[in-house]
Order: structure tokens, then sequence, then C-alpha cells
């Protein structure tokens, strides 16, 4: 059998670059290079120096994409070790007689130094660094809407036109090449979507497993079709599946989900991983493992990173024989290649999960010797599975399975500002200044990121979002107005800068228009969450 494992990390953090520092600004981006992004780098060269034939697919965000090519983002990240450096030493000073705290010290000053090296070797360029593993053979990298927009609830299919075609220019201009596939914000789907992404070029895009709501009986091998057959629910998302116009849907796996995901019953949540709550005072340093998810912050035990490292091994196996026991029953029940989809935020790696990075490398050398299935990309990928088709219904991953996490009472009135930007950007002249044109969609795009609403809901940094999704309300208004420049806009929000955005305006903003408004979504079937 060929069975296939397809890793898929959703990489995204909103444009926070000079809008803030911290607790809710740039210091997101800096965190999260430190944690995850420069950690995955490491082991991706570890794995190859030590041999190991891997396959991983890394989605990067067209805004987060353009804010790591930025020199003001390369300065400040350097900047930001630099300081955490010095905090360490001030740490040693602090915990002078606390042994256990001092060993732990020790490995995150080494770590440091290690990593600071690295983005120093990369030439500054984490971006550069993925493309040339690419290039390589070892991952590929994946693309996603703009700015991140939670596309269905966008009021017209031109908007969604405009998030993901312009999202396909940003991933071009910095890894040379079209994308193969798309990861929808928050995985959320709205029919007709696919559409667009068969106009793009984009061949494959991830659902959540439940937007699955009509499968074909017939199976597919590349060329032909075969037996037909009653499949059972639990190995639905063992297909790849075929969208009427051609795009194919690959669907999160649930039993890999939650192993993953799930604080309570997944491997994060384990008692002698680091407390990602409990930090210095003065670093921001966790010193403190998990313990027991009871037990309060002053009361957390200290960590041992060894110790960790150990439980990375163990749940790796596990995570291996899991899989291994699903393609199994997969292969003895129907005599097909099957495929599973590992899907996850990039950033639970590392940041939430401290040990999940090591975890990742661990998985991937027990990937490399199984005999039962391979980790894989999207190319080839038709040719290697089993092959459906499949009819999706409006979804995402929140709460519920729907729209709920974006769309409530505390969020309506963004999507009211959203909508009103959509019309007043609809009746713009074809005439318009080019400068002022690329500037309103600038603020445009940043308008619709799903962080603001998501944010609100889960009042994570609620005021800041509100200040933030006002900020870009208010620029667009200006700016049709002439009330403030287009390169004042560029010095104040210089993502994009050298981006050439594109309109796409012709004929088809009439019919793009004519498209119905999205509707009150409370009486909108609700899904069971996982």
């Amino acid at each position: 059998m060929k069975n296939k494992l397809f890793i898929y990390l959703h990489s995204h953090l909103p444009f926070s670059l000079n809008k803030g520092r911290w607790p809710f600004g740039e210091e997101w981006l800096f965190e999260i290079s430190l944690s995850t992004y420069l950690p995955l780098l490491n082991i991706f060269f570890e794995l190859k120096n030590e041999g190991i034939d891997f396959h991983l697919n890394i989605g990067l965000t067209p805004v987060l994409m353009d804010q790591l090519k930025s020199q003001y983002f390369k300065e400040k990240f350097l900047e930001y070790i630099e300081i955490k450096e010095k905090n360490g030493l001030i740490d040693y000073e602090r915990y002078k007689n606390d042994s256990k705290i001092k060993l732990t010290l020790d490995h995150y000053m080494k770590e440091l130094s290690e990593l600071k090296n690295l983005f120093i070797k990369i030439n500054y360029d984490i971006v550069d660094a993925f493309k040339k593993f690419q290039d390589e053979g070892y991952i590929e990298i994946g693309t996603s809407a703009i700015t991140h927009a939670y596309l269905p609830l966008l009021k017209y299919d031109y908007s969604r036109e405009l998030q993901i075609k312009n999202g396909v220019i940003v991933y071009k201009k910095y890894i040379n090449k079209n994308p193969n596939i798309i990861w929808l914000p928050e995985c959320a789907y709205k029919p007709g979507i696919e559409k667009i992404l068969k106009e793009a070029k984009i061949k494959f895009f991830i659902l959540n497993y439940h937007s699955l709501v009509e499968e074909s009986e017939e199976i597919f091998r590349y060329g032909k079709g075969e037996v037909k057959f009653d499949l059972k629910n639990r190995f639905s998302t063992l297909f790849l599946y075929q969208t009427d116009i051609g795009p194919y849907v690959l669907l999160r796996n649930p039993e890999t989900s939650e192993k993953v995901w799930s604080r309570d019953y997944g491997y994060p949540g384990d008692g002698d991983y680091r407390e990602f709550h409990k930090k210095s005072e003065n670093s921001g340093f966790q010193y403190w493992r998990i313990t027991d998810k009871n037990v309060s912050l002053g009361d957390k035990d200290y960590y041992d990173y060894k110790k960790a490292i150990e439980k990375t091994r163990i749940h790796a196996i596990d995570f291996n024989n899991n899989l291994e026991k699903i393609f199994s029953d997969f292969n003895k029940n129907y005599n097909l290649d099957g495929l599973i989809v590992a899907a996850y935020d990039t950033e639970l790696f590392g940041h939430w999960w401290y040990e999940g990075v090591r975890f990742i490398k661990e998985l991937l050398i027990l990937s490399n010797k199984s005999s039962v299935y391979k980790t894989t990309t999207t190319e080839n990928l038709i040719e290697q599975v089993s092959i459906k088709k499949g009819k999706f219904v409006e979804s995402s991953w929140g709460l519920g399975g729907f729209h709920y996490t974006w769309y409530n009472s505390e969020t309506i009135w963004m999507w009211d500002k959203i909508h009103e930007v959509e019309d007043k950007f609809m009746k713009l002249s074809k005439n318009i200044d080019e400068n002022k044109l690329k500037a309103l969609l600038k603020e445009k795009f940043l308008l619709e990121s799903s962080d603001f609403p998501f944010l609100v809901t889960t009042s994570t940094a609620k005021d800041y979002a509100i200040n933030r999704f006002n900020e870009h309300y208010d620029k667009f208004k200006m700016l049709l107005k002439d009330k403030i420049s287009p390169g004042e806009i560029n010095r104040d929000d210089f993502v994009f800068n050298n981006i050439h955005l594109r309109r796409y305006f012709d004929a088809r903003i009439k019919k793009r228009s004519s498209i119905r408004k999205m509707g009150n979504n409370s009486n909108r079937k609700k899904f069971k969450t996982r």
C-alpha cells in the first residue's frame, strides 16, 4: 500500500508591525518567529543533515509573508532577540540560588544563541529559507487570502476574488511560482469559492471534516474507476475529493486533530510539558511545567526540559501507531490507498506547545521508517490516492462548525462596516488614480482581517482589535475624501508597499455585484463541534 500522510501547518499573524508592541502588537510576530518559525527551520536543517527524507506542507499567509520580508521586521526582530538575551542575564542574578531554574535558563540562553545564529545564517530571511526547502523538494508552501479575511461573510464574490487573487500575487512575488494549495482562512467555506480557486489556478484546498455532506459511491484511482461500496463515516476523510468544477478538497482527519489540539485529551496537556501561562516577571521565560491541569499557577512544579523531550518521543510513537492503525484498518476493509490530513495552526507548535516542534521532528523520523505510509505534498497527489466526488456545505472550523466565532452580537457592527466599504469600493471610478486605488485596496484588505472579530469574540485583545478595525475603516473613508494621502497610508501601513495589488476591474464587477448579500445567520444550520 502507498498510504499518504499530509501534514499541513497553517501560519498566520495579522499586520502588526509598528502597531503597538506589548502586550498587543508587533511582539506577537517577534515571539512567534522566535518560538515557532525559526525552530521549525532548525529541525528541517537537522533532518536534512541526518539524511531523513521528510515531506511537510506549510502555509504562509500573504500578510505574514510580506511582514517577514520587510526590513523593519529584520532589524526589530534581531533587537528583540538581544533584549531577550539581556533579560536572561538579569534572571541569572534573580534566581542565582535556584539551581532548577538556572538549569532551564541555561537551556534557554543556549537556544537563544543558536536561533539568533540561524537567523543570521539564513540572511535574516525566514520566507526565503522556507522557499529553499521547497525548492529542494522537502516542503510545499501554501497560500491563503491576502489578509486572512473570513470569506463566506464578505458581501460579494468579487471581494472574495480580490482577497484570493491578490494573495496569489504576493505568493508569486516571493516564491516565484503559482501556489498549488490554499488554506481558506479559518477553514471557512462557502459554495462557489472553488470557482475563484480554479480561475487562480489553485488545485487544492482543505476543509474541516464536517463540511462533507454528500459523497459519490464510485471510487476513482488515477485514470480509472473502481468498485462501488458503502463507505463507513470513519473513513470518509481518507479520500481526496474532487469538486464539480475541478479543485480538490482534503478533509482534516478528526482522530489526529484531537490528539494534538485537545488540552484535555491531547498531548500538549501532559503534565511534564512546559506551562505556557506562568512566566518570569522580568524575562517572560517559563520555568514551570503544567504539572496538572487542575493545579493553580502558584503550585506548578519546576520544568525539566530533558524529561519533556522524552515525552515528545513517546507521543510521536503513539501518534505514529495510531496513524498506522487507521491506515491498516482502511486497507484491510477496502484494499485502497488512504490519505490522512493532519492540519493545524503552525503557532501551536513551539509557541503554545513548546515541545511541539520536537514532536514534529520525531514524527517525521518515524514516518520515514514506516512501511505503512509516507509523508507527502500535493505533488503527484492525484496519482497517489483514492478519489471521490464530494459536495460541501457552508462551514468553518470555529465553534459549532459555522460562523458564530466571527459573526455574533458583539461583531455584527463590524460586518456592517465591512459591507459598507465593499459597497463603496464597487462604485469607484475606472479612472481613479492608481496610487489612491492601491491605498484603498490595502485599507479594505486590512479591515477584512478575520483576526479582528475573532479577538473581539474571544476577548483576547478586544480593545486593541476594535481600535485597529476602526483605524482601517476611518482611513478608507478619509482616502475617499482625500483627507489623507496614499503616501501617508504607505508610511503608516507599510505592508504590501512592494506588491502590485490588482483591482481585477472588468465586466465581472457588475456580475459580482448582483450576488446576494449574506443573510441573517441565526437560522442557519448549526454543526456539532468536535
